[in-house]
């Protein structure tokens, strides 16, 4: 279980721990001889046979070398057991890139490019000594909330001893009776979105929760993904 700080209605804070209690069963594949299968990475292509690469080298011929011989399979390397691997960057003409920078592109509901901006390096803000996650009071339906939001993730926001019970269990008890969800927030000002890891993605955050007698389950649903109505004009 990992920590979270978060606050309440009343803006007292506690840090507690969230994880997923869901384990999917991992499929188990089998051959045609009935014994167990198991995953390996083997080279498909190399850089000179790239779709790139042979028309570079064939042009408007490349139809017809496909036809005549086979330039898109290395006979000597296709196949062979890859291990040790590392991503890399390449530029246009197949070399290996240094020195990548690495932009953002925004898009409208439309399709449009809205800009490119340089991409920012992100740092996890969920467990900050001081700076717990806000509670902003902002309630929205949960039928509305699940027509209008796509929620990647979600977590169960779990207590660590008897005084974070009774605090967790107030906050789910409060959004069961609103059937509602509560939209929290991260930052010193309450007004940036909640990043889980260092690197990783911003998300907006809202938390669910479900009471049933002396059992609570509070729950943090992440989206980054807002669904809105194509225009038909």
């Amino acid at each position: 279980m990992r920590k979270i700080h978060i606050s309440n209605e009343a803006k007292r804070d506690a840090e507690v721990a969230f994880g997923t209690s869901f384990r999917r069963v991992a499929p188990v594949y089998k051959t045609a001889s009935g014994s167990t299968g198991k995953n390996e990475r083997r080279l498909k292509a190399t850089m000179a046979t790239t779709d790139a690469a042979l028309l570079a080298t064939y042009g408007e011929g490349l139809t017809d070398a496909l036809v005549s011989g086979d330039p898109e399979v290395d006979m000597e390397r296709l196949g062979l057991k890859l291990e040790g691997l590392k991503k890399v960057f390449i530029t246009h003409d197949q070399k290996v890139a240094y020195g990548v920078s690495l932009n953002e592109h925004v898009y409208l509901p439309d399709g449009t490019e809205k800009e490119v901006r340089p991409e920012s390096a992100t740092t996890a803000n969920i467990a900050l000594e001081g700076v717990p996650l806000r509670w902003t009071g902002k309630l929205i339906p949960k039928s509305k909330a699940l027509r209008m939001f796509m929620f990647k993730k979600s977590y169960q926001v779990q207590h660590v001893n008897g005084l974070t019970y009774d605090f967790l269990f107030d906050m789910a008890k409060k959004l069961a009776e609103a059937d509602a969800m509560m939209l929290i927030t991260a930052g010193a000002k309450g007004n940036e979105p909640l990043v889980m890891s260092n690197g990783g993605t911003p998300y907006r955050a809202f938390l669910e929760g479900r009471v049933q007698g002396d059992s609570y389950a509070l729950i943090l649903r992440l989206t980054n993904l807002e669904l809105k109505e194509i225009p038909t004009n």
